[in-house]
């Protein structure tokens, strides 16, 4: 079976970024669900149009199909790399700049970084990891793709299971250019 030395590789990618993203330090007094019930909720912004959504992830799944195809034996592994940090510049990939979209840290006031990215990603990269996987991993990205897509239509604030995870949200970029309304 071919499958089985690329499978460990992409799972123990993978508990490598889950491990370096999650080693965030506990907080010095009280407990950390003390410290969590401290937060403020997050200020809710006007969620990005959902076809604005759907047209800037086309653009960037287009972008890692096309680093699949250009160069065959690293192809797929640029293409993941670039699934999982296209978010962190600034909060915008280069389907969500073209489009005028940002991901914004709800928290932190201020575009997700290359952390909040893979975050937020993982789930989409996990569906292009099951793609190579025959019928059932075509089945499992199907699932996985669909499951995001009707967050972002039913969620009031347009979150899916990725923003849930890295409290970020998807805005119109002009939301924020306060200086262009003076």
């Amino acid at each position: 079976m071919q499958c089985a030395p690329n499978c460990l590789s992409f799972l123990s990618f993978f508990a490598t970024i889950l491990l370096v993203s999650r080693s965030t330090p506990l907080p010095e007094t009280g407990t950390l669900v003390e410290e969590t019930q401290r937060r403020e909720p997050p200020p809710l912004y006007h969620k990005a149009t959902v076809l604005n959504r759907f047209i800037a992830k086309i653009l960037d799944f287009l972008i890692v199909l096309g680093l699949g195809e250009i160069a065959p034996p690293y192809g797929f592994w640029a293409g993941l790399w670039y699934l999982l940090v296209a978010d962190g510049f600034a909060g915008q990939s280069i389907g969500k700049r073209l489009i005028g979209l940002q991901t914004w840290v709800s928290d932190l006031h201020t575009g997700a970084g290359f952390k909040d990215s893979i975050i937020r990603n993982m789930p989409l990269a996990i569906g292009y990891l099951a793609w190579q996987i025959p019928y059932v991993g075509w089945l499992g990205t199907a699932a996985v793709l669909g499951v995001e897509a009707l967050l972002i239509i039913g969620n009031d604030r347009g979150l899916r299971i990725g923003d849930e995870l890295a409290h970020t949200q998807v805005v119109n970029e002009n939301i924020f250019d306060v200086d262009s309304r003076t």
